[in-house]
């Protein structure tokens, strides 16, 4: 009788949250345990385990600056529009506020606005619903124009014009940033580029394409609806095609034992907004699938 090889399960050298997410939930908590009333103005995270664990804490969400009178209102790492920050701050008396905006994303808020007090209209290539973007559109002025990274078509919102000044949401790949840029110099005199993709995102990308090319199967662990992840996705699928997306362990059910059959050697990773436990629960659910 011949008895299955345990497949060998790696999991990428940078994966899990990024330093922005961390800090944010790490402010969150923080407040908790000091007793105070804490709420979210959105989402910390798209992470079903971190959203579960927060709640239980006692740490309510907010989708609206208007549903929050009072306590401790900590501000997500996507930021939020400009005009959400001065109702908040026009709050100061009854709200206690802890502004968690990730550093890369203020970055571009800052951007945003320099270009368009500088007379140049902003063009963003992102997800327009994104919050992230939501918030950076708001510095740019009234000339702004947010494109998509996966549909070309609404690149023709970019007008023909003297000055364009281009922006990113900070999950886009580089290389579409790059071939926006190149398109919006044909419709210009003059153009400024920033470059807003995050650092963090990058080496997390890097990481987990070197992987994907020295495995059979890749799983990308993460929320359904964060953009980091299925971008991640994406992009190990275009090196190694054995690639699925799951929010968690619990996605790898007893059917999954088909599709890890015969695989030797199998990678885990994950984006910004998935933390490390949830990658060993995945690699830890392989092994037990596999056993």
């Amino acid at each position: 009788m011949t008895t299955a090889t345990r497949p060998e399960v790696r999991i990428a050298e940078r994966a899990g949250f990024c330093y922005g997410v961390r800090l944010a939930i790490d402010k969150a908590k923080h407040a908790r345990e000091q007793g105070k009333d804490v709420t979210t103005l959105g989402q910390l995270v798209h992470n079903p385990g971190i959203k579960a664990d927060l709640s239980d804490r006692g740490i309510r969400t907010a989708d609206l600056a208007d549903q929050v009178e009072g306590g401790t209102l900590v501000i997500r790492a996507h930021g939020v529009p400009a005009s959400e920050m001065t109702k908040l701050r026009g709050k100061a008396d009854g709200l206690e506020l802890i502004d968690a905006t990730c550093t890369w994303v203020l970055q571009s808020q800052r951007a945003a606005k320099e270009l368009a007090e500088a007379g140049y209209t902003v063009c963003i290539i992102g997800h327009e619903d994104h919050p992230e973007v939501k918030g950076v559109r708001s510095y740019a002025g009234e000339k702004h124009v947010v494109v998509d990274d996966v549909d070309r078509s609404t690149w023709e919102r970019v007008p023909h014009t003297k000055k364009i000044g281009v922006l990113s949401q900070s999950t886009i790949l580089p290389h579409k940033l790059e071939e926006f840029a190149a398109f919006c110099l044909k419709r210009c005199h003059d153009l400024r580029v920033v470059n807003t993709v995050c650092p963090v995102t990058l080496t997390r990308q890097d990481d987990s394409v070197k992987l994907a090319a020295e495995v059979d199967a890749m799983v990308v662990v993460g929320g359904k609806n964060s953009s980091n992840t299925k971008e991640l996705a994406v992009k190990c699928r275009e090196i190694c095609s054995e690639t699925i997306h799951v929010a968690d362990a619990d996605e790898l059910a007893a059917d999954f034992g088909p599709w890890l059959a015969g695989k030797a050697r199998i990678g885990v990773t994950g984006g910004t907004s998935t933390p490390e436990v949830d990658l060993e629960e995945v690699r830890d659910r392989i092994y037990a699938l596999t056993a």
